[in-house]
């Protein structure tokens, strides 16, 4: 009895290229219910009709390796080594590999680590060309990574949550005891009309599609992703901190601190994360009567030398413990929060002089034009904001007089910010937290230009989940391996005052800290690229050498962990 499935079908077809030569394919199709199309499983080139000709040429059979290695009596192999040495490297140490092969099978866990390897490594190109790239840069899935399996990958994935969960829990397991995290999102756009998510909403990069939000939670200590989670485009960023507690309550987390900008701050919130045991830092808007009066009382001493920034002298703060009543939640009760007030001097100075800047502009074109024709939108709107129209005695003129109490108004709280706290007392420690977390903002950044992740390239919603978390642990990767770097420069900047150290050795390590502060991490990694490794064997021996590098090179591999005599073992 046949088991082939009989809703695949076989299906020959001549495509007509511009050379006028026509290929001959073999396609098998599927009729997809859901999109109601046809759904293509395979391709394969049966042959070519030479332009004017009909007859086909058939595709010539490529010889197999076996069969060439047979005849010579050894078998050789080059392959890519010292840029996927690092990749390897990195993956076994940072323990990212060992969580996906304790989330998932082996087969999967190699596949998942294998496009994560192939994004970071070319800096994000799309994954179409993986099958070819693979052919010189051994990955752990040796199979080959064609379209059909990567999506069947994603797919598989997508629907399957315990992956994610465990790899997730094995992430925040890393993470220490006073670690803070940070909470932040980033919207990703498509022209696709089957992602149901996709809603247009808070479109935060311009673009006007619909889009999808991703939700990530961030270590702010080893500055490296720890989950993500994805809701509809039109959900604001103050609804998700509560599927983010769940989340961290799911996976074991209490009483850790999320560190989060004003797009999260509400009185439920804050209420929320109270109740749930988490502290919280997050920075909130000043346009509070509440905010503004605490300001007003406190502006002499944010002025003064005594609140400065130790280690920041263009920032003043202080911090002021307050009782605040929670009005817009359903319990009306009290919480003893930490109110920290900051003011930076220059740059409410420059935000003053921009301003007054404008608006004398303003004044000089409609004394040169003689009329406000000229002025464009937004220069019309400020001069209604900030000037009233009156006619001057005598000429019977148009004029238009400053309204100076407005203008002051429009800068009088410039250059302060706030963060509002519950656990965190200290004014300035709060505000280095809080500034750690910027670096979730170089993720998403990475993510979206290092990982192909500007752009949704999948149809259903099971396969962009799945496409994500590949996606994610790439990032993963690629923020490991940053920060990595980063302490290896931590450590050649000391190589001045290390007197165990010799005049050649310190001079190699500012050698090698030049070249890391004047090269981004991408064009490190493809750097390392050109180093091959041969392995040829026979009946009587083997052998295996990589291509010599030089000692700045050899220098680096030895700080991230890497042998030079070990270059290509790990991947052939």
């Amino acid at each position: 009895m046949s088991t082939a499935d009989p809703s695949i079908k076989t299906r020959i077809v001549k495509e007509k290229h511009k050379n006028g030569v026509i290929y001959v394919l073999e396609r098998q199709i599927k009729y997809d219910k859901a999109t109601k199309n046809n759904k293509i499983l395979s391709t394969k080139l049966l042959g070519k009709i030479l332009e004017g000709e009909e007859e086909m040429i058939p595709t010539r059979p490529k010889r197999k390796n076996w069969e060439v290695e047979k005849e010579a009596g050894i078998r050789a192999e080059r392959k890519n080594a010292g840029m996927m040495d690092i990749a390897d490297h990195i993956g076994k140490e940072s323990g990212i590999d060992a969580a996906l092969y304790l989330s998932c099978d082996e087969g999967t866990a190699s596949k998942i680590i294998s496009l994560a390897r192939y994004l970071l490594c070319t800096n994000g190109q799309t994954l179409p060309g993986i099958l070819s790239w693979q052919y010189s840069h051994p990955l752990p899935y040796r199979e080959g990574l064609s379209e059909d399996i990567y999506h069947n990958l994603f797919r598989e994935v997508g629907s399957n949550e315990s992956i994610m969960q465990s790899f997730f829990k094995s992430r925040i397991s890393n993470i220490g005891e006073k670690d803070a995290i940070a909470y932040d999102s980033t919207a990703i756009s498509t022209y696709s009309a089957g992602q149901n998510e996709a809603r247009y909403g808070y479109d935060k990069d311009g673009d006007w599609l619909p889009a999808i939000k991703l939700l990530t939670l961030y270590s702010i200590d080893k500055r490296e992703p720890l989950l993500f989670t994805k809701v509809s485009g039109n959900i604001s960023d103050v609804k998700g901190i509560r599927n983010a507690l769940n989340q961290l309550e799911a996976l074991g987390v209490e009483g850790k601190e999320l560190v989060t900008d004003n797009g999260y701050y509400s009185e439920e919130n804050i209420s929320l994360m109270d109740e749930e045991g988490f502290s919280f830092i997050t920075l909130i808007r000043i346009n509070g009567k509440w905010i503004k009066d605490e300001i007003d009382k406190n502006a002499l001493v944010l002025d003064m030398y005594s609140s400065s920034c130790p280690f920041d002298a263009s920032t003043h703060g202080i911090t002021v413990p307050i009782r605040k009543r929670l009005t817009n939640t359903e319990e009306k009760k009290e919480l003893d929060l930490y109110l920290h007030i900051y003011f930076n001097p220059a740059k409410a100075t420059d935000i003053r002089v921009r301003l007054e800047e404008d608006l004398r502009d303003i004044e000089n074109t409609i004394e040169k034009e003689g009329d406000i024709g000229a002025l464009k939108p937004r220069a019309l709107e400020k001069l209604n904001l900030y000037f009233d129209k009156a006619i001057e005695e005598g000429s019977g003129k148009t004029i238009y007089i400053a309204r100076d109490e407005k203008i002051r108004d429009a800068y009088r709280y410039s250059g302060y910010f706030a963060l509002l706290s519950n656990k965190e007392a200290n004014t300035f420690q709060a505000l280095r937290k809080y500034r750690k977390r910027n670096t979730i903002e170089s993720f998403f950044e990475a993510e979206k230009q290092k990982a192909d992740g500007k752009r949704i390239r999948v149809w259903d919603s099971a396969t962009l989940r799945g496409r994500m978390f590949a996606q994610f642990v790439s990032l993963c990767y690629y923020e490991y391996y940053s920060n990595r770097v980063r302490k290896i420069k931590e450590t050649l900047g000391k190589a001045i005052e290390d007197q165990s150290k010799t005049k050649k050795r310190i001079e190699l390590e500012k050698r090698l800290s030049s070249w890391l502060d004047n090269t981004p991490i991408y064009l490190q990694l493809q750097w390392f690229d050109v180093i091959g490794s041969v392995s040829v064997s026979s009946a009587l021996k083997e052998k295996r050498w990589a291509t010599e590098i030089t000692e700045r090179d050899s220098l680096f591999l030895s700080l991230l962990g890497l042998s030079v005599n070990d270059l290509g073992s790990s991947t052939l």
